[in-house]
């Protein structure tokens, strides 16, 4: 017995014809009565009475007519539930200097949005992200520099790192980067992207410098720089509005940022998601 022939058995119980059964599935009075003939047979028992060129449900019918309700009706919610767009939850992961440069303002037009969907938000640093990228702990993420290769990557903006100052340090007077060398310099922390990068610059430049203090919080480094004599390196867009502090600027430190959104390679998601990464593709810096 098969689904189809349910839906057969339930068009002849309404119709009380195999003729009209046929019209109403649009296939032959054969196979209607075929299909009739074979559940008699898988169930031995007779389903229709047959007098006077007319069909009548036995008391056989009425039970299988009550079960096949049952039965098509939970089909029908679960294929309603299966092919359902709605996302009732998202998770994603986002940098720390994007929580504070991009997310709030864009959480907010996130959940006008889309006011029915839950958003859970994990902010971490590069290689806390990736790893639950690679466990399938949360969807995407929001990230900046390069990926895994096992992470599908979507670039969405750009940004720079700039070396931080308070304003009376007497780096500003001097063009020499070696000059670094003779100040603490307050870190984000091992396995943040801004810690690899300017490691990388720092070894590929050959200048002697290491993290006098490695910290998670870039709003403390910028604290620590205005009070004491060390300098720190952070993006350009986490401290331009800042008034207290001052950029080194020097044409040989140039280290650009790519921010992606980035998702298992694996991962399938909706059509909800694509619209979400347009809006953030979109949305203002």
């Amino acid at each position: 017995m098969t689904l189809r022939h349910l839906e057969i058995f339930m068009s002849v119980y309404h119709q009380k014809s195999i003729t009209k059964a046929a019209k109403e599935l649009h296939i032959s009075q054969p196979s209607v009565s075929l299909a009739i003939k074979e559940l008699e047979e898988k169930y031995q028992t007779i389903l229709f009475d047959r007098m006077n060129r007319q069909i009548y449900p036995t008391e056989k019918a009425h039970l299988l007519y009550n079960h096949s309700m049952q039965i098509l009706s939970s089909l029908e919610n679960m294929e309603n539930e299966m092919y359902n767009d709605q996302v009732k939850s998202i998770s994603f992961g986002c940098s720390m200097t994007l929580s504070q440069v991009f997310l709030p303002h864009f959480l907010k037009t996130l959940k006008e949005k889309y006011p029915t969907i839950d958003f859970h938000i994990n902010v971490n640093n590069l290689k806390e992200i990736e790893n639950q990228l690679l466990k399938n702990e949360i969807d995407f993420a929001l990230i900046e520099t390069l990926p895994l290769h096992q992470l599908h990557k979507i670039p969405f903006y750009k940004d720079e790192l700039v070396i931080i100052v308070n304003k009376k340090h007497p780096l500003l007077k001097t063009n020499n980067l070696k000059e670094l060398e003779n100040y603490d310099y307050y870190s984000r922390e091992k396995g943040s992207s801004i810690y690899e990068l300017v490691q990388s610059y720092f070894i590929s430049h050959k200048l002697d410098i290491h993290p006098s203090i490695e910290c998670v919080n870039p709003s403390s480094l910028i604290e620590l720089v205005r009070y004491n004599n060390g300098f720190t390196i952070l993006p350009s867009s986490l401290v331009k509005n800042e008034k207290e502090i001052a950029l080194i600027k020097n044409k040989d430190f140039y280290i650009q940022r790519t921010y992606h959104i980035v998702m298992h390679k694996d991962k399938k998601l909706s059509s909800i998601y694509q619209k979400i990464f347009e809006l953030i593709k979109n949305y203002p810096k």
